[in-house]
């Protein structure tokens, strides 16, 4: 590394604006945002990072007060994470750290939770997840396999689709994506029934019912079953035998919550029997997923590697919120989307 990574005998030094921060993040973050973060160098420090896990103060100064972090998929997807995680890791004090995920239930980010004084997550990848759900359900109920495989074989026929306004949706998970995803659906004219815990009305579903009040019949009315939710244990296998039984032919089977709220095994079983008739996934249990696993190859399955948030939509708003974050910590002002300390202690890590 080229800049150690932290100075704790360093001198402390007075501004008159107050604190000097670290500003530990990406270097196309920093290459991004640079312009929009130059008025507030009176306050912040930023001590980059790049591919190469080499460190640079490009405004030559370094913090004195504590340090706070921006992570986002330009350090979780760089060969330096390692080194980009050991730094916050050392960072004393950690005064705030902004996530670019909504989800707590990662190794890293719990220990990142557990340490920063203010811990804060995004919620604005529900739009892309949104827009991705939507086209799983467009391709399986367009019948887009029909399509491709009649223009393979230059065969001019009619195909047969169905609407998606004559279709019912049972969304496990009513929160920032399930609403974005029920919005979207409710446009088209399809009818939607969120589950969560909360009874509160939400003018993106017909109907709102508690987990304990969904059963057999609600599965088997549904035509598309979406799953947003967490990985607690009381959500882990959510999606089993019986429920995968109580599915209609021909439905459509959803999961962009996390990959442990499926039994696999009882999936695949599942779709070989033709309930569900297909099978959409962004998460599974174990990611990377191994090459030899059969959902890669399963007819019945369309597969994505955990990117159905990964837009230039989704960075745009990541980037907006840090640096309204960022003027806020500032200026002493609350921030946006407060993480509860006991959080980190309740949620259940998936590894």
């Amino acid at each position: 590394m080229s800049e150690r990574r932290w100075h704790k005998g360093q001198r402390k030094q007075c501004r008159k604006d107050g604190p000097l921060y670290d500003l530990i993040l990406h270097q196309k973050t920093f290459s991004r945002l640079e312009a929009r973060l130059k008025p507030l160098a009176e306050r912040i420090a930023p001590l980059v990072i790049d591919d190469s896990s080499e460190f640079g103060r490009p405004w030559g100064e370094a913090g004195a007060d504590g340090a706070i972090a921006y992570g986002n998929t330009d350090a979780f997807f760089s060969p330096a994470i390692r080194a980009f995680a050991k730094t916050i890791f050392d960072a004393e004090p950690l005064v705030w750290f902004q996530s670019n995920a909504a989800g707590l239930a990662n190794a890293f980010l719990q220990k990142v939770g557990a340490k920063a004084k203010t811990y804060t997550s995004s919620h604005v990848q529900a739009h892309a997840m949104a827009e991705w759900a939507l086209w799983a359900a467009f391709d399986y109920f367009g019948n887009g396999a029909g399509r491709r495989r009649a223009q393979a074989e230059k065969d001019w026929k009619k195909i047969h689709f169905r609407e998606i306004a004559d279709t019912r949706w049972l969304i496990f998970g009513f929160g920032h994506i399930g609403e974005a995803v029920g919005r979207r659906l409710k446009g088209l004219g399809a009818h939607v029934t969120g589950v969560r815990r909360s009874s509160a009305v939400s003018p993106f579903a017909d109907h709102i019912l508690p987990p304990d009040h969904v059963g057999p019949a609600e599965i088997g009315a549904a035509d598309g079953i979406l799953l947003c939710l967490p990985h607690t244990p009381e959500t882990e296998n959510t999606a089993n035998a019986a429920f995968f039984e109580a599915m209609r032919e021909h439905s459509l089977f959803m999961n962009l919550g996390r990959g442990a709220l499926v039994d696999e095994e009882a999936l695949i079983a599942a779709l070989d029997m033709g309930r569900p008739g297909h099978a959409a996934l962004d998460v599974t249990r174990e990611e990377p997923l191994p090459a030899g696993h059969p959902l890669w190859s399963h007819e019945k399955v369309t597969l994505t590697p955990h990117t159905s948030a990964i837009t230039d939509g989704t960075e745009r708003r990541n980037d907006q919120q840090f640096l309204e974050n960022l003027s806020s910590f500032l200026q002493g002002e609350p921030l946006r989307n407060v993480v509860d300390p006991a959080a980190f202690e309740a949620q259940a890590v998936d590894s």
